[in-house]
C-alpha cells in the first residue's frame, strides 16, 4: 500500500491545524480592549514620493519612488482590533513575529516602560510647551511606515494628523494640529507642531486644505544648511464634510525655501496609485498581493537614501555639512556654524539625540570623581550646565548635589566662588580628558558649544597638579593627546597664542587628571582606555571619509576644529559663505 496519500493526508492535516490555530489565538488574544467610539478606518496604503532639487542651479536633481505607508487610528491600533490573521499585521512586540507591524517605543522620543501611541502623545504635548491639551484631542490618524519580516527601517517621516473631540456627541471634529515627526539617519529625530490656529498658517495651493511656512530647525540633509523654511501644503484625510464611503487622501506637498524664502527643493508625497486597502481580514490577500509587487520598498529606503546621497556628492558635486547638535536651549550657542532658523512660535522640538556614548559615560566618572574632590580642595563650586538635554552637574565644597538640565541651583547657600560651564557638547567630558591642558581646551570651547562664566576660575579650577606620577597609564594618556593635537595643528597655519603650554615639551605638562592624591591607578588607566578610543574613532572617521574620497564643506572638517578655534582667537570668521544654503565643489 501505497504511504503517499497518508503523507499528503497527515501534511494537509498539519497546514489546516496551523490555519486554525492561528485564526483561534487572533480572535482569542488578539483584542485587548474596545477602542472609544467612533474611530477613525485604518489603511495600508501605497504611495508614490518624488523630490526635485532647484538649486545651486548646478546641482538640479529629481527622483521619485514607491513606498507602503499604514493609516491608523491610534486608539483602534491600540486595542488589537486591527491585528490580523496569520500576523499579517499586528500591533506592539518584537517586528519579526509578524509580516507588518508597528509598536511605539519609536515614536514621539524614546519614553519609558511599554507606553502606547496615546500615552506618548499626550507626554509630547505636555512637554513640547505646545499649549495644547491632551483632553482636547479626540480621534488621532498616525500615517507611517510599518516594520516588515523583523526589520524597522529608519521612517523619515511619520504624519499625526490630531483631531477635537467632536461637538455635542456627534461623528465630525475638526482638525486641531498636524504633528510632523521627522527622523534622520544620524539616530535623531525631531517634531514641527502646526496648529491650525497658529499665525503661520495660510491660503494653500490648489488641490490642498492647509498649509503652513515655518522656521527650519533639524538637520536632515547633509548638503543643506540648517536656516531657512519649510513650507507644506496638505490635505485634510478626514474633513469634517467627508462622506462615510469616501476613501482618505494622503497627499503632502513639502518646499524647502533658502532664508531668503527662494525655492529650493520640493517634495510630494501622494497615497496612489492604487487606492488604501483597509486593515481588513477580508483584504489580507490585497495586501499581500501589495507586498508581492514591491517586495523590496519597506526594505530598500536607506539604500535608496544613500544612492541619491552619492549623486549629489559625487555627480552634483555638493560638499557635506558636518552633523551640527539638535537644536539646543543654552543661550548664545546657536550662533556656531550651520545654526537653525530662529523660531519664536517653538514649532520644532527635539525628540531625540544620539546616544551618549560608552567613552563619555566613563569620561563622566572620572571628571565627577576628580570635581569633587577638587570642588573640596579649592573651595570652588563647580556646576556644569548642559543645553543639550542631558542631566547636568555641580560640586560643592563638602556637597554634591545633582539637578536635571533647564533647572539650576539655588545659589544662595554657596560657599566660595562658583565656576558654571555651559555646554552643549556630547562629548564634553572626553574633550577636557583629551585636551592637552585646560587652555587648549579653552580654545576649543566656542567650536564646541561651550562657555565659562570666568576664564580665571575655569583655568584655576583645571590647573594641572603640583606633583604628578610618571606611570605607564599617565604616560600613555599623554601621548595620546600629544599625537592627537599635533594632527590638529597639521590642519593649521596660524600660531597658538603664547599662553598655550607646548605639547612637545620634555618633560610633559601634567594634565589636571594626573593628580595622583585624587585619582588611582585604576583611575588613570581607564583614562588612557577613553583617549585611546576617542582618539582612534576620530582617525577612523577621517580614514573612511578618505577612502570614500568624500568631502566637507571647506573649512568645516571635523579635524580643522583648532584651527577654526585659532581663528576666532586671532579675529578672523571661520564660517563659509554659502550659495542658497549648499556649497558646490570646484573639483
Amino acid at each position: 500500500m501505497s504511504l503517499v496519500p497518508t503523507f499528503a493526508g497527515l501534511a494537509l492535516l498539519s497546514v489546516g491545524l496551523g490555519i486554525g490555530l492561528s485564526f483561534i489565538v487572533h480572535y482569542r488574544f488578539g483584542v485587548n480592549h474596545p477602542p472609544p467610539t467612533p474611530t477613525l478606518p485604518s489603511f495600508f496604503i501605497p504611495a508614490v514620493t518624488s523630490h526635485g532639487r532647484h538649486l545651486p542651479l548646478t546641482a538640479k536633481n529629481t527622483f521619485s519612488f514607491s513606498v507602503l505607508y499604514v493609516g491608523v487610528d491610534i486608539d483602534t491600533l491600540e486595542s488589537g482590533q486591527l491585528n490580523l490573521p496569520f500576523r499579517v499585521f499586528a500591533y506592539s512586540g518584537h517586528p519579526a513575529t509578524k509580516i507588518l507591524g508597528l509598536r511605539s517605543n519609536k515614536y514621539l522620543g524614546k519614553g519609558e516602560g511599554r507606553e502606547g501611541f496615546r500615552a506618548r502623545l499626550n507626554k509630547f504635548l505636555i512637554t513640547s510647551g505646545s499649549r495644547i491639551r491632551p483632553e482636547d484631542i479626540g480621534k488621532v490618524w498616525l500615517v507611517t511606515s510599518p516594520s516588515f519580516v523583523g526589520y524597522e527601517g529608519p521612517n523619515p517621516l511619520s504624519t499625526w494628523y490630531c483631531y477635537g473631540k467632536a461637538q455635542d456627541g456627534g461623528e465630525g471634529s475638526e482638525l486641531v494640529c498636524v504633528i510632523l515627526e521627522v527622523h534622520s539617519t544620524f539616530g535623531e529625530a525631531h517634531a514641527y507642531i502646526l496648529k491650525v490656529d497658529c499665525p503661520l498658517r495660510h491660503e494653500p495651493a490648489t488641490g490642498y486644505d492647509l498649509a503652513f511656512t515655518f522656521p527650519r530647525s533639524f538637520h536632515v540633509s547633509p548638503f543643506n544648511s540648517r536656516d531657512g523654511y519649510y513650507r507644506v501644503d496638505l490635505v485634510d484625510p478626514f474633513p469634517t464634510n467627508r462622506k462615510q464611503y469616501d476613501l482618505p487622501q494622503v497627499k503632502i506637498l513639502l518646499r524647502l525655501l533658502t532664508p531668503e524664502r527662494t525655492h529650493k527643493l520640493t517634495a510630494v508625497l501622494t497615497s496612489g496609485p492604487s487606492p488604501p486597502i483597509p486593515l481588513e481580514a477580508q483584504a489580507i490577500p490585497a495586501i499581500l498581493s501589495t507586498l508581492a509587487k514591491w517586495p523590496f520598498t519597506l526594505f530598500s529606503v536607506t539604500v535608496r537614501t544613500l544612492h541619491q546621497a552619492s549623486i549629489l556628492h559625487y555627480k552634483k558635486k555638493l560638499a557635506v555639512f558636518p552633523r551640527p547638535e539638535p537644536k539646543i536651549t543654552a543661550a548664545g550657542q546657536e550662533g556656531v556654524f550651520n545654526p537653525p532658523e530662529k523660531d519664536e512660535e517653538r514649532t520644532g522640538v527635539v525628540l531625540q539625540r544620539q546616544d551618549e556614548a560608552w567613552a563619555e559615560k566613563k569620561a563622566r566618572e572620572i571628571v565627577e570623581r576628580w570635581g569633587r574632590a577638587r570642588a573640596e580642595r579649592t573651595g570652588t563650586a563647580l556646576e556644569v550646565k548642559f543645553g543639550n538635554g542631558r542631566e547636568s552637574l555641580r560640586f560643592a565644597p563638602e556637597r554634591v548635589t545633582s539637578a536635571g538640565n533647564g533647572h539650576p541651583l539655588d545659589d544662595s547657600d554657596e560657599t566660595g566662588d562658583a565656576l558654571r560651564i555651559t555646554t552643549s557638547d556630547p562629548n564634553f567630558f572626553t574633550n577636557l580628558l583629551l585636551s592637552p591642558s585646560a587652555e587648549h581646551a579653552l580654545i576649543l570651547f566656542p567650536e564646541r558649544l561651550t562657555s565659562v562664566n570666568s576664564k580665571t576660575l575655569y583655568l584655576a579650577f583645571f590647573a594641572p597638579p603640583s606633583s604628578s606620577n610618571s606611570d605607564l597609564p599617565t604616560r600613555q594618556s599623554a601621548s595620546i593627546r600629544t599625537r592627537s593635537f599635533l594632527h590638529l595643528y597639521s590642519y593649521s597655519t596660524l600660531a597658538p597664542t603664547p599662553d598655550i603650554p607646548s605639547i612637545t615639551a620634555i618633560p610633559a605638562i601634567p594634565h589636571f587628571a594626573d593628580d595622583t592624591s585624587i585619582l588611582c591607578w585604576k583611575d588613570r588607566l581607564q583614562i588612557t582606555r577613553v583617549l585611546f578610543w576617542a582618539w582612534f574613532g576620530e582617525m577612523a572617521d577621517e580614514g573612511l571619509l578618505s577612502l570614500l574620497r568624500g568631502r566637507f564643506v571647506p573649512g568645516q572638517e571635523p579635524w580643522s576644529v583648532w584651527d577654526r578655534g585659532l581663528k576666532r582667537v586671532w579675529g578672523i570668521d571661520p564660517k563659509v559663505p554659502t550659495q542658497a544654503g549648499s556649497v558646490s565643489l570646484d573639483t
